[in-house]
Formats: C-alpha cells, sequence, structure tokens
C-alpha cells in the first residue's frame, strides 16, 4: 500500500514540474541581467522589472485588458448565474439543447469563433473597438460561469429554499438572500476564472481590435515576434504571480465562506 502511494506521489510530482517547469525557466530567465533572453541566467538584476514598471510601455495595454476583464465579468457573472440557475432547477422543453448551446463556445475553436464575430460585427457596424471585445469575451466566459454554477447550485441543500419560502419569502427575495449566499463559492470560482480567461485572452483580440485599442497579450504576442527582450519575461513574470495571487485571495474566500 505505501509502495503504490509513493508510486502515485511520485508521478504526480512529475506530472507538476512538467507542469511549472515553462513559468519557473520564465520567472528565472527574467532576472537576467542580458537583454536578450537567455537559460540559465548569466547574472542576477531587478532592472528589467524597473523598466516593465516605469517606462509604461506595458502600461495602457494592462490597463485596458483588466477594464475588458473587469467589465467582461460584471456582465458575464450574473448572466451566466441565473441561466445556470434556469437549467439546474427548472424542468422546461429543449432544457438539453439550451444547456448544450450556452456551453458550445468551450468547443468551438476560438479561430473560428473569432473569424466569425468578426463577419458579424462588421455586417452590424460596430466599430467600437471595446465594445467588441467585450461582447466577445461575455460569449467566451459565460460557458465557465454557466458550468460552475451549475455545480454550485446542484450540490446545494435544497431544504433552506423551501424553507424560506414557507416562511413567507418570495422566490426573488429567496434567491438573494438565501440561494446566492449559498452559492458563494461557485459565485468566487466564477469571478475567478472570468477575469483570468477574459484578461489572457489573444486569438480574439487578434481579429476584432484595431488602432489605438491594445491589450497585454496582444503586446506580449507582439515582443516574442518583434522584440524577444529579457523585460518580456519580466511582464510574463509578473503576470504569473498576479494570477497565482489572485487565485490564493480566492481560495482563501471560499473556505472562509464554508466555514
Amino acid at each position: 500500500m505505501n509502495s503504490k502511494f509513493s508510486f502515485v506521489t511520485f508521478v504526480n510530482f512529475l506530472i507538476y514540474i512538467f507542469i511549472l517547469a515553462p513559468l519557473l525557466v520564465v520567472i528565472i530567465s527574467s532576472f537576467n541581467p542580458a537583454e536578450y533572453l537567455v537559460f540559465p541566467p548569466k547574472g542576477f538584476t531587478f532592472d528589467w522589472y524597473i523598466k516593465v514598471l516605469s517606462e509604461g510601455e506595458y502600461t495602457q495595454p494592462f490597463w485596458n485588458s483588466l477594464s475588458l476583464a473587469l467589465a467582461t465579468t460584471a456582465i458575464a457573472l450574473p448572466v451566466g448565474t441565473m441561466i445556470a440557475y434556469a437549467i439546474q432547477r427548472y424542468e422546461f422543453k429543449f432544457k438539453n439543447s439550451l444547456q448544450s448551446f450556452f456551453l458550445s463556445p468551450l468547443v468551438i475553436p476560438t479561430l473560428l469563433l473569432g473569424i466569425g464575430l468578426l463577419i458579424l460585427y462588421s455586417n452590424l457596424g460596430v466599430d467600437m473597438v471595446f465594445t467588441r471585445l467585450l461582447l466577445a469575451h461575455v460569449v467566451i466566459v459565460i460557458p465557465y460561469v454557466v458550468r460552475t454554477m451549475i455545480a454550485g447550485f446542484t450540490g446545494m441543500d435544497k431544504s433552506i429554499e423551501q424553507a424560506a419560502i414557507i416562511l413567507g419569502a418570495s422566490p426573488i427575495k429567496t434567491f438573494f438572500l438565501v440561494t446566492l449566499p449559498l452559492a458563494r463559492p461557485a459565485l468566487l470560482g466564477s469571478a475567478f476564472l472570468s477575469l483570468v480567461v477574459s484578461f489572457d485572452e489573444l486569438i480574439i483580440a487578434l481579429f476584432l481590435t484595431g488602432p489605438g485599442f491594445n491589450t497585454l497579450p496582444m503586446k506580449i504576442y507582439s515582443d516574442v515576434q518583434f522584440n524577444l527582450s529579457t523585460s518580456l519575461a519580466a511582464i510574463s513574470s509578473l503576470i504569473i504571480v498576479g494570477t497565482i495571487l489572485i487565485g490564493l485571495i480566492a481560495v482563501f474566500f471560499m473556505r472562509i465562506t464554508k466555514k
């Protein structure tokens, strides 16, 4: 039993190393004093982090991506939550088809989705870049919210909601004062996924963006092609650390909520 456990632990350890190794290489390379990316680094310096944070080359793309991710989450989270609640709690005709429809962006290649949205927006005359990207990100993010919230509503004790209704609370009041607080861990998980997926989206932005609006993934992608400097590793390391911190904060709040 112990040998089997040790073998499984060893295999899991190798899987973790395989997944995390590229991230560690990027972080370690960001401290290289040379102007070009190299691993292992030839020295140690924080100059590239200072350059990234002070010169502002990545500042505007970062704020563009962050504002887009926050706006996407503000729309996708309530919409996806209502969709998930209707699918999980009610029986109606074409329920399975509706569920498949809202989850379809997960299986449709992003490349095809980007081409389709570009043609649609061109025909509709939607010219504002932020609006085009926001609507596209909402389409991409909603399936993550729907899947997460369906799981959250499924694991919920319905008797608590029934007790609230028996005691005189209206269905709407029960939903906001009882159901949503009980589903808070799923809401936090959905919000985290929405932020991360929207912030990191690249392919859709390549199709729908325009002059004067650049997201951080697009800026990084451009630098990978034409300017492979160590500052690229520095900004990538900041994104990695920021994502980890947001994830840890989300886990912390979910644990507090469960207690």
